[in-house]
């Protein structure tokens, strides 16, 4: 996603969908370690409903994480089958989200991320 960033204008739609599919690896390896289940939410809003549900603890200070992730996913089939040109703005919008919430994931379940 950042690699491919330098080159906006000849991967703008992949990069976008890497955005989504990075946040949702990632949600899955939290979930996975967790719960000892990778998540089998067909429309993904119940993953983002399972990671709040995750972060609802005292080691988690705040649930910025999961409202990027929540972007995203609603951002999922416009990226991945719509029929419009995403513009320079959404893919770096989507950029950010998705380091947002890399950042919040990779602060609040390091102990799991880092193992």
């Amino acid at each position: 996603m950042k690699l491919a960033a330098d080159d906006l204008e000849s991967y703008r739609t992949s990069i976008a969908l890497l955005t989504v599919h990075s946040a949702i690896s990632l949600n899955d390896a939290i979930a996975t370690a967790i719960t000892g289940m990778k998540s089998k939410h067909q429309d993904h809003s119940g993953a983002a409903d399972e990671l709040e549900r995750i972060s609802i603890n005292p080691k988690v200070g705040n649930l910025n994480g999961v409202v990027h992730f929540r972007w995203l996913l609603h951002e999922k089939s416009r990226v991945a089958y719509g029929r419009e040109r995403l513009d320079d703005a959404f893919v770096r919008l989507s950029i950010t989200r998705a380091e947002r919430f890399h950042a919040w994931a990779y602060n609040y379940f390091k102990e799991i991320l880092h193992a």
